[in-house]
């Protein structure tokens, strides 16, 4: 019996000192007292997690649960189709796209023969069937978006548009757009003592997978943390830099940006639409104080294998004294442009509280 007691008290000892060590790592954060915001936010829906990140540097400037943040890969649903447009815009030739030619969304896509789905398929995607039995993909408006541009489909986030365009070459587009934006790979990231997932190989999935990823479903798993890297190389037009954390580290490159900075301006100025007319159009951004929305954008993504299922997200770009911020925020069970948006403008008006007071101070 002591010789249990004695091991008990070992085990307990040992996770005390490595729970102490965790607490050590992870910086003060100046930004900590969201955490109050994002409590009050989960008691009325579910688990959330936040990262907030310097986009000049990398530096990670707050974190909310980083056990999802930086440990978890999980479905981005539509924050994919800024980097399935940028695929789009530079293999144009190879894929024969044009952005400026219009796609009619009528609410549904209908796979070609070459995309019929497989039985995975059949577990991983809802997949109704019209009057006729055939199947389809919704699309984000149940009766569609009518004729839609890139730049229309990507403000308004339409489905129909990117699943048409990815279809025409699914090979060669799931190719360029895994390895581009190196889907498979951690961000490297120096945030001790979390670890990312591991990285993963380019993997054989079906022609329906792979178009379906141009609006990031059918499997595709990425990190909020992984999320924030890629929306700065995209904002701040440069290089992939790993994250971190604390005093005394500089920023490092962890990866290029393979994409020219035409397109990214380009793309830039779209996602600028998206608070003002797409679907982050009632988001509350602050009128007054030192807080400035550049750009963002929602995300639904439906759980792996539980295809009723859905994550909502929201990544944002601001600027604020001076310094440019790109703030994702991920709520488990919800969808980007309810939940994970409103979280976003609950955080917005923490982070810079002088709008709060200006407007008071004006009687508004």
């Amino acid at each position: 019996m002591y010789r249990k007691v004695y091991y008990k008290i070992v085990i307990l000892s040992a996770l005390f000192l490595l729970y102490g060590a965790s607490l050590e790592a992870a910086p003060k954060f100046s930004y900590s007292h969201l955490d109050e915001a994002v409590k009050e936010f989960e008691s009325k829906n579910s688990a959330s997690s936040v990262v907030l990140m310097e986009m000049d540097s990398g530096k990670v400037e707050y974190i909310y649960r980083p056990e999802i943040t930086i440990s978890k890969k999980l479905p981005p649903g539509s924050l994919v189709k800024t980097f399935s447009a940028l695929t789009l815009l530079k293999y144009k030739d190879k894929l024969g796209f044009s952005p400026e030619k219009k796609i009619l969304c009528k609410g549904r896509f209908y796979p070609k023969e070459n995309l019929t789905p497989t039985k995975s398929d059949l577990n991983t995607f809802h997949l109704p069937q019209d009057e006729n039995g055939k199947e389809y993909l919704r699309c984000s408006l149940a009766k569609g978006h009518g004729e839609m541009d890139l730049r229309s489909a990507l403000v308004q986030s339409c489905n129909v548009y990117f699943l048409t365009s990815a279809s025409s070459y699914p090979d060669l587009f799931y190719s360029k757009l895994y390895e581009d934006w190196s889907l498979g790979k951690s961000t490297k990231s120096r945030l001790d003592p979390y670890i990312e997932p591991s990285d993963t190989n380019f993997i054989s999935i079906s022609p329906l997978r792979k178009v379906a990823a141009s609006i990031g479903e059918g499997g595709l798993l990425l990190s909020p943390l992984k999320i924030s890297q890629l929306y700065s190389s995209i904002w701040k037009e440069g290089p992939r830099l790993s994250p971190y954390w604390g005093q005394g580290k500089e920023p490092l490159r962890s990866e290029e940006n393979p994409y020219a900075g035409q397109d990214l301006r380009w793309i830039t100025s779209v996602l600028s639409e998206v608070p003002k007319s797409g679907t982050l159009k009632d988001l509350n951004v602050p009128e007054k104080g030192n807080l400035e929305v550049l750009g963002g954008k929602t995300g639904t993504g439906t759980k792996f294998m539980h295809k009723y299922e859905t994550h909502g997200w929201t990544v944002l770009s601001f600027r604020k004294d001076r310094k440019s911020y790109v703030l994702t925020v991920f709520v488990e069970n919800g969808s980007g442009g309810n939940q994970a948006k409103s979280l976003a403008s609950i955080l917005l008006d923490k982070i810079d509280p002088k709008s709060k007071d200006s407007a008071i101070k004006s009687g508004r």
